[in-house]
């Protein structure tokens, strides 16, 4: 088990605290596991999506706090992968003290599905005109290549009675499908996506951006609809789009900022690590 520092330690508690100040409180860990794993399918779901299953010995006994459980991606394309230091409670702090010719690539993606008994999970990765090292590793994985894995934590946590709102694009269609298989309260669901081509099989309010920018159709989807009061909302995906559902529920429809959960998965023309 990593022996964090007293100051990590500090850190991470005042973080936790200033966000519960502006959102919804999320499921939170107290050790991040790290590890390599091995890829060992690789499965085309559609023209813009790809499983990819990976195993390790430690999936066995690593337990998910929530559905949408989010992990940190570590992989050095045509490189050997060096793992940062487990001892701070922010990897990215321990990746910034990493030499550059080392220093893996991080990104961010949700479990799909966990199988202990096998030591398995999949992840879905949604690969479109995105030319992020994650997205770039994705497209070439085969089995037998090597990846690290950060834990992370999940954000949806609504209360246990509530009426619940959630709004998603395509880079959050993974975290949405995994919520919407433990989910049973009826639920408002928006989905953003590019086109026709990105829809999958969900019982959802689908809207098109077409050309337009990220939020530009799912924000006048959601202030259209006559909804009941929305007691917990979870918005996920493009930045602006997050944010934008953040603000039309707050101030147009009077819903306490500490029952929405949100959060920029990705943002134009910008790379998140």
């Amino acid at each position: 088990m990593p022996h964090y520092s007293a100051f990590d330690r500090f850190t991470i508690k005042a973080a936790t605290k200033a966000a519960e100040l502006v959102m919804a409180p999320a499921n939170r860990r107290e050790v991040f596991d790290q590890f390599v794993m091995t890829v060992t399918a690789v499965t085309e779901l559609s023209e813009h999506m790809r499983r990819i299953t990976f195993h390790a010995p430690e999936f066995t006994s690593f337990e998910l706090t929530g559905p949408d459980e989010y992990f940190g991606l570590l992989t050095a394309s045509g490189r050997e992968l060096v793992m940062p230091a487990d001892d701070r409670i922010n990897v990215r702090t321990s990746l910034r003290a990493m030499a550059e010719d080392v220093r893996p690539d991080l990104r961010w993606y949700t479990i799909r599905a966990h199988r202990p008994p096998a030591g398995e999970i999949d992840v879905d990765f949604v690969v479109h005109g995105d030319a992020g090292p994650g997205t770039r590793w994705a497209r070439l994985a085969i089995a037998g290549d090597k990846a690290g894995f950060r834990a992370g934590g999940s954000a949806y946590r609504p209360p246990t009675s509530s009426s619940v709102l959630l709004a998603a694009d395509e880079t959050a269609l993974p975290a949405l499908s995994a919520i919407l298989e433990v989910e049973t309260r009826p639920m408002h669901v928006f989905v953003e996506v590019p086109d026709e081509s990105y829809r999958v099989d969900l019982d959802v309010e689908w809207v098109f951006r077409r050309s337009g920018a990220p939020g530009s159709a799912v924000l006048p989807a959601i202030q259209g609809k006559a909804l009941p009061t929305v007691e917990y909302a979870w918005a996920c995906g493009e930045s602006a789009l997050a944010t934008g559902v953040r603000r039309h529920l707050v101030k147009e429809r009077g819903v306490d900022r500490k029952a929405i959960m949100f959060s920029g998965y990705w943002k134009v023309g910008s790379a998140r690590m």
